[in-house]
């Protein structure tokens, strides 16, 4: 028995009275150690596996082990050359060569231009990382919710822990881009939302965690199952919990109507001044009919004088006499936002109505409404602030960023960041009137600029992925013999069999392509870009060259 067995009524017990998650190695509480995090498979590795579905139809995902494999991880998470580069403006859309008169960063090192990037979002943030460590204000992210209907199809084994891996991943580089006055804030449903908001405890420390938000998320309520589910979360964490300082919401219709009282200086509410339970101060207040007061007061007895003289003080004249405070709606800057948001107009029908309008067709499930971005970007930033979405999807986030007159970077490696979000920004640049654009006075205008991580071995990945035919698969080998970095241990005439490789089926033969490519080699990294054999043209160089200052 330990010594801090009890004994009640004659029974006995191994366990202290107080309550609380123990580790049983250190025989202490987790308040009092550092040693007690949540435990994973693969923990300690980088997530090697693209996102796409139809990439996991053809390969299980893979992991490199952060203590062994560090090259492969440092040539992973390299600078990546860039591409396409195209200016979206009033204009239109320019493609972009090295004569044109472009600076992504002004001469403090600031972000000139609003980005979106396509390619792999874990890539793309270290690609970000010498130019932005410790300068975003604000990231939102809406990932895959691991629920079996987003992009993760993974064998249920490692389905969840795997997920974890992802997260981590990407949320470890993200704390390095915020500010230390920045913030977080994750999206997330019942599937996962427990052990995320323990997986950020590790990352941003639990002494840095503000709240979770429960969002209303939808106008209906389906009849089916036990209780119907209308909510997500949203988990808000900051950088740096002493330096965190979030702006209040304007006040509700409900909340101005508390401003029922009036006098010379305006309309006004009451604050409690005279509280038995929460008063502090004790001293003689002589009311209008002579009767004494001592208190407990909330404020001090200067305090009061001073508001007495400047007509401050309104006195009940019904019941017992008390004296309140005034509190005026002019001086008001706004009321603190709770954590449940019921917003009218802001749920997940509303904003698939909204892009609807915009491309006249249903182009994106379950788009975020702009009445939920704009409440999270009044309340975590000002004008000219950086914002970061790396899931970015239908480009909500940014578009309501270019609205509200913040600075932006959206990352997506779908192929629909091509013909969803940045026609729906150009849409907005045109002035489209739909989401915020009314509340906050929108008519168009600015500009972002659009580019790619160049691709090397994942444009092989997207082909074999793609190819529809044997024959068409053998074309795409052909290139990559040519081409693609492989695995050290290819041999060609594994693939020259007739019994073996050239007798399997079209899927099976997709699988041991992919086996054959080199993962850490999905992108051209910056520092091979002047090798002749990987044909990085002269704009594409001095693009890149321009992007990363050099």
């Amino acid at each position: 028995m330990s010594q801090d067995s009890k004994q009640v009524k004659g029974m006995q017990t191994e366990y202290s009275n107080k309550i609380g998650l123990y580790s049983n190695k250190t025989q202490s509480f987790i308040s009092q150690i550092n040693d007690v995090v949540i435990n994973f498979p693969f923990k300690d590795c980088i997530l090697e596996a693209g996102m796409t579905k139809e990439d996991k139809k053809s390969r299980e995902e893979r992991f490199l082990l952060q203590k062994t494999d560090t090259g492969d991880i440092d040539t992973l998470f390299d600078e990546k050359v860039l591409t396409n580069f195209k200016l979206i403006n009033e204009q239109g859309e320019k493609p972009l060569t090295k004569d044109d008169d472009i600076e992504f960063f002004d001469e403090n090192g600031e972000l000139a231009q609003n980005l979106l990037i396509k390619g792999n979002n874990l890539l793309a943030l270290h690609t970000l990382k010498s130019k932005l460590a410790g300068k975003v204000k604000l990231i939102y992210i809406d990932p895959p919710y691991n629920t079996g209907n987003d992009s993760f199809t993974y064998n249920d084994n490692f389905n969840h822990s795997t997920w974890l891996v992802f997260m981590k991943n990407r949320l470890e580089v993200a704390k390095d881009l915020l500010r230390d006055d920045g913030v977080i804030f994750v999206q997330c449903d019942d599937n996962e939302q427990a052990y995320l908001k323990v997986l950020m405890d590790e990352i941003f420390g639990r002494e840095n965690f503000v709240n979770t938000i429960v969002w209303r998320k939808t106008d209906n309520q389906a009849n089916i199952g036990q209780i119907a589910r209308v909510k997500e979360y949203i988990i808000l964490f900051s950088k740096n919990i002493h330096s965190l300082k979030l702006n209040k919401i304007n006040l509700s219709e409900k909340a101005i109507k508390e401003y029922r009282y009036s006098d010379e200086k305006g309309k006004f509410r009451r604050a409690i001044l005279l509280d038995k339970t929460r008063g502090r101060h004790t001293y003689d207040v002589k009311t209008r009919s002579n009767k004494i007061l001592n208190g407990p007061w909330m404020i001090t007895q200067e305090n009061f004088l001073e508001l007495d003289k400047g007509n401050e003080i309104y006195w009940t004249t019904s019941g017992d006499e008390q004296p309140y405070g005034k509190i005026y709606l002019h001086e008001s800057n706004g009321q603190i936002p709770n954590d449940f948001w019921n917003i009218e107009g802001g749920t997940n029908q509303q904003a698939g109505l909204h892009l609807e309008e915009l491309f006249q067709e249903r182009k994106f499930d379950f788009p975020k409404p702009e009445l939920l971005l704009k409440r999270i970007i009044e309340i975590a930033t000002q004008e000219n602030d950086i914002i970061l979405d790396y899931h970015l999807g239908s480009a909500t986030t940014c578009a309501v960023a270019h609205k509200m007159n913040r600075r932006y970077i959206g990352i997506e490696q779908m192929d629909y960041i091509e013909y969803i979000s940045k026609v729906r920004l150009q849409k907005v640049i045109e002035g489209e009137q739909g989401g915020i654009s009314k509340a906050v006075n929108w008519n168009g205008g600015g500009s972002f600029i659009y580019l790619e991580l160049k691709k090397y071995n994942q444009e092989y990945i997207e082909q074999i992925t793609q190819a529809n035919s044997k024959e068409e698969l053998n074309e795409v080998y052909k290139q990559m013999q040519l081409n693609a970095f492989l695995q050290f241990w290819f041999h060609k005439k594994d693939f020259e069999s007739e019994e073996g490789y050239k007798s399997l089926d079209l899927e099976t033969q997709k699988i041991k392509l992919l086996e054959i490519l080199d993962e850490n080699q999905l992108y051209f990294n910056k520092d091979e870009m002047n090798d002749e054999k990987h044909n990085v043209s002269d704009d594409e160089k001095a693009l890149t060259q321009r992007f990363y200052d050099e």
